[in-house]
């Protein structure tokens, strides 16, 4: 080993509080090795057989899993193959070169040697393994949280806070089932905004917004606990009823109905209010979440030719 490698090896954090010209021989047979931008040097079907020493250059390592996503970056004085040394296993990442980089490799049998003869080798050891075990911890939970972020946005509406579609299509169906196994009557709503183009066209998208979201906050607000509504499309929502009787959800509509259409919005300094046509389809036995919203939907129609403002019963 040169004099320059043998100052970047007694750099590595393997060797941190160590007396280095104590063990320095034991590394007589590790070898120097240099790879390419690209070059794989630990790969998760391939046993690895020694412990890596950075001297110059990086490393970035790669999830088995996510190949195309960089997890970590290794840099000259860390050291990689550590834990599939200690576990005995193959790799559990994909590790490539960044840059030109030179590492040194050292066997096996030489890192046990080397633990076996000093302490502060193998705590330095114990030390590295356990701050990866407590970054990849870190990035397991960051990468969690990212997910449900990321589920959760796709999921709700952004504009009103409710859930859309796409957790109707899940949600809805999951809560008929249980409440056909459990014999309970449900129902379905569809509801509309009456003129809501007008509003658009007369006040300006803005304004439409506003309406938007004061609606979905009245409905939430006012509607149980259990009870799920989504916005359905661009000024339609539907909310699922469940364990409800078709008295009892007329009741929960026109509610809703009479509450929006006596509650005045305001929008930079201008007031305005907006009414609703509700259409309900009773759930009894079993049957499709299109079917039933098919129902409530010609309801909603049946409402709107009838005057708007007001609830239908599917027939």
């Amino acid at each position: 080993m040169n004099k320059q490698d043998r100052a970047l090896t007694e750099q590595n954090l393997l060797f941190r509080g160590v007396d280095f010209s104590s063990i320095e021989y034991m590394l007589e047979h590790s070898s120097v090795r240099k790879l390419k931008t690209g070059e794989k040097l630990l790969q998760p079907e391939l046993t690895n057989e020694f412990l890596y020493l950075i001297l110059e250059g990086e490393l970035c390592v790669h999830l088995a899993a996510h190949r195309t996503v960089e997890h970590a970056s290794l840099v000259a004085g860390e050291c990689t193959g550590e834990i599939s040394l200690v576990d005995g296993k193959k790799p559990s990442a994909l590790v490539v070169a960044a840059k030109p980089t030179r590492v040194l490799a050292v066997p096996h049998d030489t890192v046990w040697s080397l633990v076996d003869q000093s302490h502060d080798v193998a705590r330095n050891l114990l030390s590295i393994i356990a701050g990866r075990m407590r970054n990849d911890n870190s990035a397991l939970i960051s990468s969690h949280n990212q997910r449900a972020q990321y589920e959760h946005q796709a999921t709700v509406d952004a504009l009103t806070g409710v859930h859309n579609r796409r957790w109707m299509n899940d949600a809805f169906p999951r809560v008929l089932h249980r409440c056909t196994l459990n014999g309970e009557h449900s129902a379905v709503m569809v509801i509309d905004i009456d003129h809501f183009k007008r509003v658009n066209d007369s006040y300006g998208h803005l304004v439409g917004d506003v309406a938007l979201k004061s609606l979905a906050n009245i409905m939430q607000l006012n509607l149980r606990p259990h009870d799920l509504l989504v916005r359905y499309g661009g000024e339609e929502f539907a909310i699922l009823l469940p364990d409800t009787l078709l008295d009892e959800a007329m009741s929960i509509a026109e509610r809703l109905r009479v509450m929006v259409a006596a509650n005045e919005m305001d929008s930079n300094g201008l007031t305005f209010k907006i009414t609703l046509s509700i259409g309900i389809a009773p759930i009894a036995g079993k049957g499709s979440l299109e079917e039933f919203l098919g129902a409530a939907d010609r309801a909603l129609y049946r409402a709107k030719e009838n005057g708007r403002n007001r609830v239908e019963v599917a027939v």
